[in-house]
């Protein structure tokens, strides 16, 4: 039986006066804490909230925004029945629900470095050595991020050997044609995840050596030495050099390319390589930096917006939007902090269901696939499940006409694993045209206004082409839920990319109604896996994880382990594709485990 959360809250304070964890002495020693040295602290407080479970268990750091610990006391009536501890009580029960599935669990405030300058990475770092300075004590399972932090933004240049039509400068400037059968070298820095927590996992790694606080440029090279790319490099028969500016990232350079425009050369040193990875894992025949934890983040401040004038309550006390004179203009939408503290009491509320409902039953237990021009994933999804094997009742396979009515129809059939795979970007996903009428008679009035005559009326018009987006998956949380919380594969393109990751992590616009978040918030989700790139990838064995009682996190790091134990590069797609992994970050609750139906 789970106990009052009140009560919760009184034993667990009464079980920390009675003992202090050797844990404590880190935590009150480490902040301050001055990575640099320049008199701006990165993390600027931390402090001691609770301790649950078995010292000598894996250990688990719940790592919470100190500005979220007091929470707002007058909500508005979107947050209505919350108080003033409306976040700080699902909290504790969070803490609490992982303590008793056998973990150590310690929940913290961390208050880090916001302003200028903008140097989200060396926040990251110092939050970085908190974590292995907890991990010398007590090995780590995971760390849970609960608030808005900033991220660690990864680029990487690699000497990469392609086959393709272009034009590149001859000697004497002019174009030179490359046909698709001459192999020429492009060593040009690109952005491979705009958000990238292998740097927070990564415990022994040297991702120091590779933070670029800039601003700053890295040199780019593109060249041609005739029919194939020699190993050393050596004169060119066509040659681009450049600089790409960047400013705050995390650097991967796979091998060195030296341009000598005067002498038209470019030379080669492809074994100045993995530089951020752990001696420990160069031994590997692929070698790259291996998570040493899990890592991920609940995170609501992107979702903490809302319509202003736009929005009233009906008479069933429910949020309508509503139509506006064309003279007032559009809706403006302002930041309301009571809005991100609303979605993190549901989403914990949630997240407690997931975990106590553990014994499910059977039409509960059900993989789901959903995809639009990407094909099916339903088949991976059985390996999580014997009983799976044969499995195939109509609605829980969708590939074919998938439009956002379908997608809405498909998250109300019950499933506790699921896939969804579609061309998408940091704010939404691409599916089916869908009509905009039938949106509106299933999902009500959207949260999107479009110009009407001389009003603003809400409307699904421009959701015709099928985006997916924050109003779609508004609209979805706004209906009662009927499928259950349940775990989520997106292999979209940048499914886990924050928008604006070019600004500051504290900018008001950074990863302002995000396309994970808004899944994560929205929907019954409670943990997403996905891809913060453009890429083709997904990783491998993770339902089988999940079937052998594996958390999300564990399947996560599974698929580092995978791709770095390949005996050819060719097998994880070649010098561009064998670090593909760290492309990979989870939101939600990476220690959370598939639940098993009733009778099992």
């Amino acid at each position: 039986m789970v106990r009052p959360l009140a009560l919760v809250l009184a034993t667990s304070c009464f079980a920390h006066a009675a003992a202090q964890s050797p844990l404590e002495d880190v935590v009150k020693a480490f902040a301050p804490f001055d990575l640099d040295g320049d008199g701006r602290a990165e993390v600027r407080e931390l402090r001691w909230r609770e301790e649950r479970g078995q010292a000598g268990k894996p250990l688990v750091v719940v790592l919470v925004e100190r500005r979220l610990w007091r929470p707002e006391s007058t909500l508005p009536a979107a947050a209505k029945g919350l108080d003033q501890e409306s976040l700080r009580l699902p909290l504790l029960q969070f803490v609490r629900d992982i303590a008793e599935e056998g973990r150590h669990v310690l929940l913290l405030t961390i208050d880090v470095h916001a302003g200028p300058p903008h140097q989200d990475g060396r926040t990251v770092l110092a939050m970085r050595r908190l974590l292995q300075r907890m991990h010398a004590v007590a090995p780590m399972q995971a760390a849970v991020l609960v608030g808005h932090f900033p991220d660690a933004m990864l680029v990487r240049t690699c000497n990469w050997r392609r086959n393709e039509v272009l034009q590149l400068p001859g000697r004497d400037g002019k174009p030179v044609a490359i046909d698709a059968n001459t192999t020429n070298l492009r060593a040009v820095p690109e952005v491979v995840a705009h958000r990238c927590d292998l740097v927070l996992a990564d415990l022994d790694g040297d991702w120091e050596r590779c933070y670029v606080p800039g601003p700053s440029t890295l040199r780019s090279a593109w060249a041609s030495f005739g029919a194939t790319v020699p190993e050393r490099g050596g004169a060119c028969q066509a040659l681009q050099v450049g600089e790409i500016a960047v400013a705050d990232v995390f650097h991967v350079r796979d091998g060195r390319a030296i341009a000598d425009p005067d002498a038209f050369t470019l030379h080669l040193d492809p074994n100045d390589r993995d530089h951020e990875v752990a001696v420990a894992d160069r031994q590997c025949f692929n070698p790259m930096a291996l998570p040493d934890i899990a890592v991920s983040r609940i995170d609501a401040r992107g979702l903490g917006w809302w319509p202003e004038a736009a929005v009233e309550l009906d008479a069933d006390d429910a949020l309508q939007p509503r139509e506006r004179e064309v003279t007032a203009g559009p809706p403006r939408w302002s930041a309301f902090a009571a809005q991100e503290t609303g979605q993190l009491v549901r989403y914990f509320e949630r997240n407690h269901r997931f975990r106590t409902s553990t014994r499910r039953a059977a039409e509960h237990h059900r993989p789901a696939s959903i995809s639009h021009e990407l094909g099916s994933g339903f088949a991976a999804l059985r390996a999580a499940d014997p009983a799976w094997a044969d499995f195939a009742e109509p609605g829980y396979d969708v590939h074919t006409g998938a439009d956002l009515l379908e997608l809405f129809r498909w998250l109300q059939r019950p499933a506790v694993l699921r896939t969804l795979r579609a061309h998408s970007d940091p704010w939404g996903a691409a599916f089916a045209a869908t009509d905009p009428d039938a949106l509106q008679r299933e999902l009500g009035l959207p949260w999107h206004w479009v110009k009407d005559g001389e009003r603003f009326v809400p409307s699904w018009r421009d959701h015709r082409s099928g985006r997916a987006d924050h109003v779609f998956w508004r609209a979805v949380g706004a209906k009662e839920p009927a499928g259950g919380p349940f775990l989520l594969l997106h292999t979209g393109c940048e499914a886990l990319s924050p928008p604006r990751s070019d600004l500051p992590y504290d900018d008001p616009e950074y990863g302002k109604l995000g396309h994970a978040e808004a899944i994560l918030f929205f929907s019954e989700c409670v943990a997403m896996l996905g891809r913060a790139k453009v890429f083709y990838d997904e990783p491998r064995e993770f339902a089988e994880v999940l079937g052998k009682g594996g958390t999300i996190g564990d399947a996560w790091k599974r698929y580092f382990e995978l791709e770095s134990q390949a005996t050819n590069w060719d097998e994880v797609g070649g010098d561009i594709g064998r670090k593909r992994a760290y492309f990979w970050s989870i939101v939600g609750d990476c220690t959370l485990r598939l639940p098993k139906p009733a009778g099992r």
